[in-house]
């Protein structure tokens, strides 16, 4: 073997060693639980979606999702929203714990916006607990405050509904 050679084999292993990687996706159902001193509304709504992301040596994640956003008493669209996730979780086989930020723009409907729906935004600060069935699926439960409201400079601060939000994430990856 040549030295271009051995030292071509010797930077894929190395690389190949240093790949470290955890995360995953899934789907998502929740509920916006309308407790009279921490929401702005007292709508009853359910939220679902599919999410993914990736988590690096520090546990830190990455990731996106989708997420929509319905009146349970009258199936009304409330929202819908597509974003980024930032956190951080920590591990102890078989059980992760995370505290997550999600953060988004899309669609906001009458309910939220007003006479007129239109562009909008959407925050929740959540903290889950996750247990992995299987090596490879996980079931989390989730809890924290859910934030939307229309992209608006003058009504911002009005149309801004907020609610504790809890629920259930089913997720594939590698845990």
């Amino acid at each position: 073997m040549n030295k271009r050679t051995v030292f071509a084999v010797m930077m894929v292993a190395a690389t190949a060693a240093s790949v470290f990687a955890y995360g995953g996706g899934g789907f998502f159902q929740g509920n916006l639980v309308p407790y009279e001193e921490l929401t702005s509304h007292g709508v009853v709504a359910e939220t679902r979606g599919g999410f993914g992301y990736g988590v690096n040596r520090c546990g830190v994640r990455h990731g996106g999702f989708g997420i929509v956003i319905r009146n349970s008493a009258d199936n009304e669209l409330i929202g819908a929203f597509g974003g980024i996730i930032s956190g951080r979780q920590v591990r102890v086989r078989p059980m992760t714990l995370s505290a997550n930020l999600w953060t988004g723009i899309g669609f906001v409907g009458t309910p939220v916006a007003g006479r007129h729906s239109g562009f909008g935004y959407f925050a929740e600060a959540t903290g889950e607990a996750g247990v992995a069935l299987l090596p490879w699926m996980q079931v989390a439960l989730y809890g924290g405050m859910q934030a939307m409201g229309r992209l608006d400079p003058v009504s911002i601060v009005e149309s801004t509904m907020y609610s504790p939000v809890a629920g259930m994430r089913f997720v594939f990856g590698r845990f």
